[in-house]
């Protein structure tokens, strides 16, 4: 019983640590492989994982239309 507890404690902290590439790759972020990068080289840091959430979360620029 303790096993299984700690195979679902892990498996839950290992979503969350990887969210932030998650969320970057199912909204088709343009920057989703540097996120995927960040997330796993940084994220143990609360700041790097910050940075990554921050980056597969913000809303893309939209391009300026085009006046004639």
């Amino acid at each position: 019983m303790d096993n299984l507890l700690i195979v679902l404690v892990g498996v839950a902290l290992g979503a969350v640590y990887l969210l932030p590439s998650y969320l970057a790759f199912a909204r088709g972020a343009k920057d989703r492989w540097l996120i995927l990068l960040i997330n796993v080289a940084f994220g143990a840091s609360l700041i790097g994982w910050g940075v990554a959430l921050y980056m597969a979360t913000r809303t893309p620029k939209r391009a300026k239309p085009l006046t004639q």
